[in-house]
């Protein structure tokens, strides 16, 4: 099992950047990344510019959190590959207080290691409520319930200055509470993501300097690599580790200011005598009654944009619906096309995953700096090129009109000296 984490910068723009600007399609991008679970952080995206190409691919369910009021900043999206494991809870935040259901509605997987166990409320920390939804309003966290463990993708806050410390600070408080709150019930945590913390000097590009700025006695003075130090210190019943075969940073992997890391785990694994395959531990957790589980109600595909619930102004010019068009959607299923599901009947029909990744892998050799982005032509340029075009607009109507009033004055006025001539010759 492979699981892998990026910080995308920007999950629209990553399609323009070699080599994924050859094919600009998130179906490709995610299976040449080749991992089972995949996290991005930093996707910049908002619910309602969310569209089919990204949120329903082919193969893998998405989960998303966005940033609340904030275009184009924040946000982490984590994609599950569909043949191998569905999750049997989701939250959006860290506290878990967002999502938490009504006090009537039950799980049939909510239990004493349930994530509903473990959320944090004002009750049991020192910040309000609304400090605590503000924690989550970023777009920073998505949880995910694997049974076998629990995958937190996160994209932690950045100081951008002095006043911006201590919601870092609150944030990665809050993060410890849950992650210590579900160790306490039993459970296995992986954590992945943006940390958003330089640890060590050899992690800084000038440590000197974050000391200066920072007014520090040392680099590892600042309260940030502080908690980060006793975050990462092995706790826990660790029971995952026997599973862990590597961790890599995948830099032949361009497209962002930052690089890919991949963590992979054993097929198998044989312990006091018995093979253990992971394959199978992870379904018996998952599995009850040997029925798959529902997909959590964090998924895109629930959305009411893709789920065929929503309404558009498009829904009250169309023509009504046949019978069993409409039935069909009453019963769910209805198939949500998109870019991807055309794939093979495109250009990409012979498109081989396998070659797209040693292209990538052998390209990298030659360009270990970031490869920049494709460059469209300006506002201004564009507008030229229009108007230099056959299309007429109404500054050039006026124009033309205007030189042809202008032609027909000058031609009348040399028809009346003519004219002039004309009659004083006769007169003579």
């Amino acid at each position: 099992m492979r699981l892998l984490t990026w910080n995308v910068n920007g999950l629209r723009s990553l399609v323009q950047y070699h080599p994924w600007c050859e094919h600009k399609n998130y179906q490709i991008l995610l299976e040449t990344l080749d991992a089972d679970i995949i996290c991005f952080q930093e996707v910049k995206l908002t619910l309602d510019r969310l569209d089919s190409s990204i949120a329903i691919i082919p193969g893998y369910d998405a989960y998303f959190s966005f940033a609340k009021g904030k275009p184009a900043y924040s946000g982490v999206v984590t994609y599950v590959k569909t043949n191998l494991i569905t999750p049997v809870a989701a939250e959006e935040g860290i506290t878990g207080i967002i999502n938490q259901p009504p006090a009537d509605m039950k799980s049939p997987f909510d239990n004493n290691q349930s994530l509903s166990d473990t959320r944090i409320c004002s009750e049991i920390s020192d910040l309000t409520t609304n400090e605590l939804l503000d924690l989550d309003s970023e777009g920073r966290c998505v949880i995910l319930d694997f049974k076998m463990f629990i995958l937190f993708n996160l994209y932690c806050p950045h100081e951008s200055s002095v006043e911006r410390l201590p919601f870092k600070m609150n944030f990665y408080k809050i993060l410890q509470a849950r992650v210590e709150a579900l160790l306490r019930a039993g459970r296995q945590v992986i954590i992945l993501g943006d940390m958003n913390v330089t640890h060590k000097e050899i992690d800084h590009c000038d440590p000197q300097r974050s000391v200066r700025e920072y007014e520090l006695e040392s680099f590892d003075d600042h309260p940030a690599r502080k908690w980060f130090d006793g975050f990462v210190t092995p706790n826990g019943p660790m029971g995952l580790v026997k599973w862990f075969k590597s961790c890599s940073v995948e830099q032949q992997i361009m497209g962002s200011d930052h690089c890919p890391v991949v963590g992979e785990l054993y097929d198998e694994i044989e312990e006091d005598g018995h093979k253990y395959i992971f394959r199978n531990e992870l379904n018996l957790s998952i599995n009850i009654n040997n029925e798959k589980p529902e997909t959590p109600r964090l998924c895109a595909k629930y959305l009411p944009k893709f789920n065929g619930s929503q309404r558009t102004l498009k829904n009250f010019f169309s023509k009504a619906s046949t019978k069993d068009d409409n039935s069909q959607s009453r019963n769910g299923s209805d198939v949500i096309k998109t870019p991807c599901d055309n794939l093979s009947k495109s250009k990409n029909a012979d498109f081989n995953i396998e070659n797209f990744r040693k292209k990538i892998s052998k390209s990298s050799k030659n360009k270990l700096m970031m490869s920049k982005p494709i460059k469209f032509g300006g506002h201004k340029q564009r507008q030229k090129s229009v108007i230099s075009s056959n299309q007429s607009s109404l500054i050039s109507y006026f124009k033309q009109s205007t030189q042809t009033e202008s032609s027909s004055i000058i031609r009348t006025e040399k028809e009346c000296n003519s004219k002039s001539l004309e009659s004083s010759s006769n007169a003579d």
